[in-house]
């Protein structure tokens, strides 16, 4: 290269290998643009690395489902490196040092090797201003908890309770503290639950039994999750009707939650 550097875009999607069926389905949503690899550490990714695949697909689709986080500051960025890329200016030392100062704005900044070899480069100026909508379609809920969601059993030591232990269900989204709006707008699309602040986090929850049981079931049943954790959802619903029947009360019940428990998440087999 002219320059000594080459620029490559990536649009990449990681999840478990117990999702390949998900990946090949957006795969397939795609147009069937991009490969699915095989990762370290039982993960699966999705990767699309032709510009051409990336102007043509990848970005006509986000500018049409727009995202809604803040990671959507780092797609607005992506996209206008990829525009001039796309009209060969990377290969100018102008449109070349144009990409690198988009880089060092966008989440991960500039490596290690990059700031050493260009400590000149400060981040673009980028106004985002998009406004969030007032309403959240909620397949896009439900596609949100798909990657950031999670449906939770908690049993603990209960002195009051004759099993000496007690059961909780929790539903929940975390987020960075940057997209505590996105929640709390989330929080009013359910009607339900809470905000929590854990560090640079912010925690949706809902734990109140009522709201788990009336709210937030039935709306993934009606919105249904599309990969594994779906699986993760069911035995969420299996032991929510064991509490609405008081079983956890003996030991029997809490023996079968516990069972169910412990085969959901990382203990599934499949």
């Amino acid at each position: 290269m002219k320059l000594g550097w080459s620029i490559y875009l990536t649009f990449e999607i990681h999840l478990h290998r117990k999702d390949r069926e998900l990946l090949t389905n957006i795969r397939e949503v795609l147009g069937r643009v991009g490969t699915i690899y095989v990762g370290s550490n039982k993960s699966i990714l999705y990767s699309v690395g032709s510009l051409s695949e990336i102007i043509h697909t990848i970005i006509p689709f986000f500018d049409k489902y727009c995202l809604l986080s803040k990671k959507s500051i780092d797609y607005e960025l992506f996209r206008k490196a990829a525009l001039i890329m796309d009209k060969k200016e990377h290969l100018t030392e102008k449109g070349f040092y144009q990409i690198l100062s988009i880089k060092a704005a966008m989440r991960n900044g500039l490596t290690e090797v990059l700031a050493e070899s260009f400590p000149n480069i400060s981040p673009v100026f980028f106004k985002f201003n998009k406004p969030l909508p007032e309403v959240i379609n909620p397949y896009w809920i439900a596609g949100f908890t798909e990657g950031e969601g999670s449906f939770m059993i908690h049993i603990q030591k209960h002195e009051e309770c004759k099993t000496g232990k007690a059961v909780k269900l929790k539903f929940q989204i975390t987020q960075h503290e940057k997209d505590k709006e996105l929640l709390n707008l989330i929080l009013m699309s359910f009607n339900c639950g809470t905000l929590i602040s854990n560090n640079n986090s912010k925690v949706f929850a809902v734990w109140k039994f009522e709201d788990v049981f009336n709210i937030i079931i039935p709306f993934f049943q009606n919105y249904s999750l599309q990969g594994n954790k779906k699986l993760n959802f069911l035995d969420f619903i299996k032991v929510a009707h064991l509490i609405k029947n008081k079983a956890h009360l003996i030991v029997e019940g809490l023996d079968k939650i516990e069972s169910i428990k412990s085969g959901m998440h990382y203990g599934r087999d499949n």
